[in-house]
C-alpha cells in the first residue's frame, strides 16, 4: 500500500459535490479504512490554507496540507513552507500582465488574506451569477475580500503566495487563457503558471504541486515512490509527470489534461481498487491504451 495518497480538491476529491458533508459517504469510508492502516492524506490545492481548517470540521479526517499550488506546505498543524513573490517582481509581471491582455479580475492569495479580489471589469449579470454560485458553495466556499486597496496593500507589503488572472468565462476566453499561459511560461522563467480553464495561476518560482509534494516527502522522510496522486486540471500536470506510473486523473477532465495521467477514474473512492488490489470482486481503475 502506498504510503501517501496526494490529492486535488475540486472536481477530485471533492467530486462528486457534498455541500454539507463535503465528502461522498464511499470516499469518507475509503479514507477512514486508509487512515486507519497507517496511510497519509495529503491535500493538494491551489486553494489557501483556511481550507484545511474547513476539512477537519466537516469530516474529522487527519491530513496534511500543499495550499497555493506548492507555495504554502503544512506537515502535522504546522506551516513549514511558505513561499511569498519577489514583490518587485511581481509587480513588474502584473503591470505587464494588464498591459498586454487587460484582464476583467485578478485575484491573490496571501499570509495576511485567504483570497482577494480587485478590479471587475465584467458585467453586472456576471456578478449576480457569482454571488449567487458563492452562496451555492455550502462547506466548499472561501472567505474573500473585494477591495482594490486591500488587493495593493498586500503587493506592496505582504506575503503573496499566489495570483490567479481571470480571462471570462466563455470557451473563446478559455482559449485565450491557455494560449496566453504558453506565452507567459516561456517569456517570464522566474515564476510558475497553469492554465486552468478561464484562469491562469502565477506562483512563485519552484512553487508547483509537485516541488510542494516533494518538499513534504523530503521533510517527513518519506521515499518519493510511496505516494500516488489524483487530479482533474491543468495545475495537476506537474505531479503526474513526476509520479507517471501512480498518476490518476478524472474522467470528467479535459483530455489535454488526461494525457499527461497513466490511469483514469470516475470516482475518487475508486482508488480503493488500486490500494486494495488483491480484493475479491476489485475492479481495477481504467488505465490508458499506450499509444
Amino acid at each position: 500500500m502506498k504510503k501517501v495518497i496526494a490529492t486535488d480538491l475540486d472536481g477530485t476529491l471533492f467530486y462528486p459535490k457534498k455541500r454539507i458533508s463535503m465528502l461522498a459517504n464511499r470516499t469518507r469510508l475509503f479514507l477512514e479504512r486508509y487512515i486507519e492502516d497507517g496511510g497519509k492524506l495529503l491535500l493538494v490545492s491551489g486553494r489557501n490554507k483556511y481550507i484545511t481548517g474547513q476539512f477537519l470540521r466537516k469530516t474529522g479526517l487527519p491530513a496534511d496540507f500543499i495550499g497555493c499550488n506548492g507555495s504554502l506546505v503544512i506537515s502535522n498543524g504546522q506551516i513549514v513552507k511558505a513561499q511569498a513573490f519577489d514583490r518587485e517582481k511581481l509587480k513588474t509581471l502584473l503591470a505587464a500582465i494588464r498591459r498586454d491582455y487587460n484582464p476583467p479580475m485578478v485575484l491573490l492569495m496571501s499570509k495576511r488574506h485567504n483570497l482577494v479580489f480587485t478590479r471587475s471589469d465584467v458585467s453586472h449579470m456576471t456578478n449576480v451569477l457569482y454571488f449567487i454560485y458563492e452562496v451555492t458553495l455550502g462547506s466548499y466556499r472561501d472567505p474573500w475580500v473585494r477591495s482594490d486597496k486591500v488587493f495593493y496593500e498586500e503587493i506592496e507589503t505582504g506575503d503573496v503566495y499566489k495570483i490567479m488572472i481571470l480571462f471570462g468565462l466563455t470557451q473563446k476566453k478559455i482559449l485565450q487563457a491557455k494560449e496566453a499561459n504558453k506565452v507567459l511560461r516561456e517569456k517570464y522563467q522566474d515564476a510558475e503558471f497553469s492554465w486552468s480553464d478561464q484562469f491562469i495561476e502565477i506562483s512563485p518560482k519552484g512553487c508547483s504541486k509537485k516541488e510542494g509534494i516533494e518538499f513534504y516527502l523530503d521533510y517527513n522522510k518519506i521515499h518519493r515512490d510511496n505516494v500516488l496522486v489524483v487530479g482533474d486540471s491543468g495545475n495537476d500536470i506537474s505531479m503526474f509527470e513526476a509520479w507517471k506510473e501512480n498518476s490518476f486523473c478524472m474522467g470528467h477532465s479535459r483530455p489535454e489534461v488526461q494525457k499527461h495521467a497513466t490511469h483514469i477514474i470516475k470516482n475518487f473512492y475508486d482508488l480503493e481498487s488500486y490500494v486494495y488490489p488483491l480484493e475479491e470482486n476489485s475492479v481495477s481503475p481504467k488505465r490508458k491504451k499506450e499509444k
